[in-house]
């Protein structure tokens, strides 16, 4: 160091030393210490706070135009269509999925086509794209579409990148899994650091997808990249940081399948990838835990892996696709994301798979069969969602909100007391669970309740957090004491807590309802207690039973299967007890009159009908539903699942796809799938009628006026 440098360098610390000494003071000749001025809660909020949001995204499948190693490998101009073009139909017998005459058999390079995904994927509700990635031993392969979107913005969205990180294999096309056409290698620093600067055109483009500022890039497969991954992407996170981009986050995408334990180093973020959770059954990737702080779910659109597989008939179609099912599903993933989202100011993103996936069968763009069904099922499952879930926030805000009301009011009359008995049967995995359960309490028109839960058999794990999430503090949670397994026991020592002459307790209700953890209240069940009299309040109950005597149910026509549970008018029948044990779910006791006579839970359910009990009847006022029980064919279509109308009462019932073929999969072509496909709301089964006569003497069946 020069003799000018050090004296620069004293000239600077003196400099700083004034400056500190003339404010320490200024300070001391102040009367008065600096406060700076508080904001306003709500501007701190505006400023510091993010709103909380859901970004759908779409992957983009690339390989719908010739390149020089599709043509090596497969032939001259080989692409995605050839697979699609050789099969017409799956082992189901049903028509695999096609492009309709709007969409074509494209060029994917063409500007066009480009314009027209950009502008569906935006008229649907996307917020952007994933692009499909291939990076293979230091060189790109088939990277022509999203050269071309560099070049001149088409698609005009939002993107970032999956890397698709595994090698190339003939596995895809079903022939032998161990024949490599373009093998992986991870390589070194150097070679890392090549990646990182193609890809930087990408990184740079003001389109491309940030989470808190930071670039996202996805890896299909991360346990393939081995022990070098966490150090590869700590590379790049810190050439992001260095290139100004504000740093990278790695997105892992999660498999859920034996072999794959990859659990090397935390993740910035995770994402789902179906059908790696584990099946293809879209009705059950919101049901998944949560792996990383970040966390993005995901869901397909179909599945149908024919094209794939037209040298060994592998291809495993999924039966039962139906826009109306997957508008469904995404209501139900946005409510999950919904409950437990990102932490606040990171995003929420839900990977949907894929725009353009027609050699799996599996395409959000319009198809032969269902038109532009599945971008309006997309953009419609945004809008109900919007309508009907809340961010934890706005939960927590309306808990308070609601416990200060009631609190401020003098003695509010409480028309019901609720108890909930539940146990393992009622999680979320179920079709009928205790969450929608208790949600169907939150929504009666008549708020004068509380509601008691307690588990009445066998445990229901993490029961605290989902009442947490529920976020209604009318709803409190009660542990029976030790060896009271018994329903009827426990349900005996729930009413014993009851204190009837606190107002601020359940005890205080003009009746009580003992119902399950797998029931559904339509929002006028509790308006039935409003002015009423009598010890017992009917309502009616739509069940499986009483479909099934709505109608003669074994005598019905083929062709009014299905379409009469449209049509009949009543679906419900009276729980009126004289026919059979009182039906507590459907059913107001007077809790006044039934402390007064300590009747015990199992008299009251068989004592009415015998006449042993002093109790008078009041049937319901009107023929409207009020309980829908487990199963339903109303509280099915609701939760995304169908019911079978079989003529046979023990098949009859709700189900998910899954359980679907656990019980019939070896006889599922004796049902109706192409039936099930055209139908509008893919809400109902029936047997092939040839199936269905074998069963049932057609002859022997009336047709209705349906």
């Amino acid at each position: 160091m020069s003799a000018m440098q050090r004296r620069v360098r004293q000239w600077k610390r003196w400099l700083v030393a004034l400056v500190v000494f003339t404010s320490l003071l200024a300070t001391a000749f102040h009367s008065k210490t600096y406060v700076p001025p508080v904001q306003p809660a709500d501007a701190v909020n505006a400023t510091l706070v993010p709103d909380y949001s859901v970004k759908p995204i779409a992957y983009i499948f690339p390989q719908y135009y010739p390149f020089p190693e599709n043509d090596k490998i497969w032939g001259a101009n080989f692409t995605e269509w050839d697979n699609v073009f050789q099969v017409t139909h799956n082992s189901l017998g049903l028509e695999t999925i096609r492009p309709a005459e709007s969409v074509g058999y494209y060029n994917g390079l063409d500007f066009s086509t480009r314009q027209r995904q950009g502008k569906f994927l935006l008229d649907s509700g996307f917020h952007g794209a994933v692009y499909h990635h291939y990076w293979f031993a230091g060189k790109p392969v088939m990277d022509g579409v999203i050269q071309a979107m560099l070049a001149d913005g088409e698609p005009n969205t939002p993107f970032m990148l999956n890397w698709a990180n595994e090698p190339w294999t003939a596995r895809w096309d079903g022939l032998d899994a161990s024949k490599t056409f373009i093998a992986q290698d991870y390589g070194s620093v150097e070679d890392w650091r090549k990646h990182f600067d193609w890809l930087l055109p990408f990184f740079r483009h003001p389109k491309y997808i940030r989470s808190e500022g930071r670039i996202q890039f996805l890896v299909y497969k991360p346990s393939h990249v081995g022990d070098l991954g966490p150090h590869m992407f700590a590379a790049w996170r810190q050439w992001a940081m260095e290139e100004g981009l504000g740093g990278l986050d790695v997105i892992e995408t999660r498999w859920i399948i034996p072999g794959d334990k990859w659990n090397q180093a935390i993740p910035d973020a995770m994402n789902e990838f179906p059908p790696h959770l584990g099946d293809v059954d879209g009705s059950r990737h919101s049901l998944t835990n949560r792996a990383s702080r970040i966390y993005h779910r995901g869901t397909l659109v179909c599945w149908d892996s024919t094209p794939r597989h037209i040298n060994d008939g592998q291809g495993a179609p999924q039966p039962f696709c139906h826009p109306k099912s997957f508008q469904k599903f995404i209501v139900r993933m946005l409510q999950k994301i919904k409950e437990e989202p990102n932490p606040r100011g990171a995003e929420n993103f839900l990977f949907v798979q894929s725009l353009n996936e027609w050699g799996e069968g599996n395409a959000l763009e319009p198809s032969m069969q269902f038109g532009d069904g599945y971008g309006r099922a997309m953009k419609k499952a945004l809008e109900i969602s919007n309508e009907r879930h809340l961010w934890p926030d706005q939960r927590l805000r309306e808990a308070l909100q609601r416990t200060l009301e009631l609190k401020g009011s003098e003695n509010p009359p409480l028309d019901v007391c609720v108890l909930v008995r539940t146990d393992g049967r009622h999680g979320v995995s179920s079709t009928f669970n205790l969450p929608t359960m208790l949600r169907s309490l939150i929504r009666q028109k008549n708020q004068q309740w509380k509601a008691i839960v307690f588990e009445a058999v066998t445990a229901l794990p993490g029961i605290e957090e989902l009442l947490y999430r529920i976020g209604d503090l009318r709803i409190k949670l009660v542990t029976p004491p030790g060896g009271l397994r018994d329903e009827n026991n426990a349900t005996d020592w729930a009413i014993s807590q009851l204190n009837i002459s606190d107002s601020s307790h359940c005890g205080s209700a003009k009746y009580i309802l003992i119902t399950d953890g797998d029931k559904l209240y339509e929002p006028n069940a509790f308006s039935t207690v409003i002015g009423a009299e009598g010890t017992l309040l009917g309502m009616n109950t739509e069940s499986r039973l009483s479909i099934w005597n709505a109608e003669n149910s074994s005598h019905i026509a083929w062709e009014d299967r299905c379409g009469r549970l449209e049509m009949i008018p009543k679906l419900c029948s009276s729980a009126h007890p004289t026919s059979g044990p009182l039906d507590l779910s459907a059913t107001f006791v007077s809790l006044p009159h039934l402390l007064r006579k300590r009747t015990k839970v199992s008299q009251l359910i068989s004592g009415f009908a015998n006449s042993s009990l002093e109790w008078d009847w009041v049937s319901p006022f009107s023929d409207e539903c009020h309980v829908l029980d487990s199963p339903s064919y109303t509280g099915c279509t609701r939760m995304g699942t169908f019911w079978l109308d079989s003529p046979v009462y023990s098949e009859t019932g709700c189900y998910t796809t899954p359980e679907f073929q656990a019980n019939f999969g070896a006889r599922i072509t004796e049902f109706d799938l192409e039936g099930f496909r055209r139908s509008e709301t893919a809400t109902c089964l029936k047997h092939t009628k040839k199936k269905y006569c074998s069963i049932v003497s057609c002859a022997n069946t009336t047709s209705s006026s349906f």
